[in-house]
């Protein structure tokens, strides 16, 4: 049984990274520049920093799954980036995660890594990026709302 979940994660999982990437490429395209720095609440994070934050979460748990941490920026930059600079980020961090999940062996698959004090398997690790991602981008999609920008179509199925 094992086996034919681990088959079933490998042939599906790409296919729905690659509509998340696409999801939240298109969700971060549609905010014009010129409000990347929109915040709904001075203390909340502004629009580039909800696409930055799913960067640093990519890097974060990927870090969980092989022991190496990658990073796409530096923190202490984010005010300075432009929008064209998040893009190329975030298409690189997205990027690589879809080269993790085509490039993991399926036996590593079900080995157990732990993460805030529970013991979760790589699997579900590669299951909570998403999650994560995809948390932040519905975020991301009020950001829109407030500013009368048409929200894409979600795909991320």
């Amino acid at each position: 049984m094992e086996g034919k979940a681990q088959n079933y994660f490998q042939e599906e999982y790409p296919d729905v990274w690659e509509r998340t990437t696409a999801y939240s490429r298109t969700i971060a395209e549609s905010m014009p520049a010129q409000l990347y720095d929109y915040k709904l609440y001075p203390d909340g994070m502004s629009f580039k920093e909800q696409q930055l934050h799913i960067v640093g979460n990519i890097s974060f748990l990927c870090h969980q799954i092989t022991g190496e941490y990658k990073s796409f920026y530096s923190k202490d930059e984010i005010e300075e980036l432009s929008k064209k600079q998040v893009l190329q980020i975030s298409g690189a961090a997205f990027s690589y995660m879809a080269n993790l999940i085509k490039n993991i062996a399926p036996s590593e698959l079900s080995e157990k890594v732990m993460f805030k004090g529970t013991e979760m398997s790589k699997k579900n690790i590669l299951f909570l990026i998403r999650s994560h991602a995809i948390h932040h981008l519905g975020q991301s999609v009020i950001y829109l709302r407030m500013n009368d920008i048409e929200v894409p179509e979600y795909v991320g199925w």
